[in-house]
């Protein structure tokens, strides 16, 4: 999503949270925004939650509610001044397609996270029925202000790549979820579902490629 005044940065994310491990003590929360997800991370475990923010705005808000942040540019940062290893987890909420190397910053961060921590990651899906219908059928990819064609977003991922780019860094995916729009997808997707397997494709997961509105990733250092 883009920034829309104070509310783009204090979703507190449940369905993110509800991934972070429950045995995870201290998570770095990557994109922080005014720390809502972290504080309520805290307030529901306890634990310690670190945020990384390139807003000072957001940032400043979010040091009231977190035990530290950084204000920082994801697309630069190479070092973080916590110990190395240290975070049982690293949450990722609708931030690496707003990076132009999100693979280096995964590398980069490797080394914060513990050998056997986590990665959880939102990640819009750009094959969603409402991104695929307009471009087959009246040739646009129509970017706004928010949502899958979100103008500040640099990369567009599926699952597939999404995959491959956390596999490519160092990262085993463990489990996918998925969130879907509130409405019904209209009609014009079972035609095309129908459509797509008839040239081989397997009938219900297209249909739940094409209707996965976010995909939900926990992925853990692989080896």
């Amino acid at each position: 999503m883009s920034p829309q005044g104070d509310a783009y940065f204090e979703f507190d994310r449940p369905e993110l949270r509800e991934l972070v491990p429950a045995a995870a003590r201290r998570v770095l929360d990557v994109g922080c925004g005014a720390g809502a997800l972290g504080a309520a991370l805290r307030e529901e475990r306890g634990i310690e939650v670190m945020g990384l923010e390139l807003s000072p705005d957001a940032a400043a808000r979010a040091r009231e509610r977190l035990d530290a942040v950084v204000e920082a540019n994801l697309d630069d940062l190479v070092e973080l001044p916590f110990e190395r290893r240290g975070f049982d987890a690293m949450v990722f909420g609708d931030v690496l397609e707003h990076l132009h190397d999100p693979h280096r910053l995964l590398r980069a961060l490797r080394p914060w996270l513990s050998d056997d921590g986590a990665l959880v990651c939102s990640i819009p899906n750009v094959a969603h029925w409402s991104v695929v219908l307009p471009l087959l059928t009246q040739d646009r990819w129509p970017y706004a202000d928010s949502g899958l064609l979100d103008r500040t977003h640099v990369h567009f991922f599926t699952l597939a790549e999404a995959d491959l780019m956390l596999r490519e860094c160092g990262f085993a995916v463990e489990s996918a979820a998925t969130t879907t729009l509130p409405q019904p997808p209209p009609a014009a997707v079972d035609h095309l579902t129908r459509f797509l397997a008839a040239l081989g494709t397997d009938e219900p997961s297209t249909r739940r490629r094409l209707t996965a509105y976010q995909y939900l990733l926990l992925a853990r250092p692989a080896g």
